[in-house]
């Protein structure tokens, strides 16, 4: 699943700006995270038109990355956190989502999907 972190100057309204783009655009929030890193903020976020946020946003002239996470069911975090440390796989940060899902960014995607595929865990990568 791919990811987008938008860099925001720390400041009162920039988020309300970065989410009016996204509904005018027609661009639905599934997921949101907001880390704060001195006078600029990281949002991260999944949306339902990916290709279209990142056009929209740089075209606002806004700073737009793109990562890829792994989303699994809330419930399955503490097993899949225990799983992942035995096996030398880093969760770098999570941030949780509607319907009881979870984000993951992990140091080691391909080796994490090929852990929860053996142990069957379901996920979106």
């Amino acid at each position: 699943m791919k990811q987008l972190s938008v860099f925001l100057e720390n400041r009162p309204g920039r988020l309300a700006n970065l989410l009016k783009i996204l509904e005018e655009n027609k661009i639905k929030l599934l997921a949101m995270g907001i880390a704060e890193a001195g006078n600029y903020g990281i949002v991260r976020m999944i949306v339902d038109k990916f290709e279209k946020a990142i056009e929209v946003l740089r075209n606002a002239n806004m700073a737009v990355n793109q990562a890829d996470v792994i989303i699994i069911d809330l419930d399955r975090l503490t097993e899949v956190a225990k799983l992942f440390g035995e096996l030398g796989i880093n969760i770098d940060y999570a941030y949780s989502m509607n319907d009881n899902k979870i984000v993951l960014k992990v140091d080691n995607e391909e080796n994490a999907i090929k852990i929860l595929n053996n142990k069957g865990i379901k996920f979106i990568a």
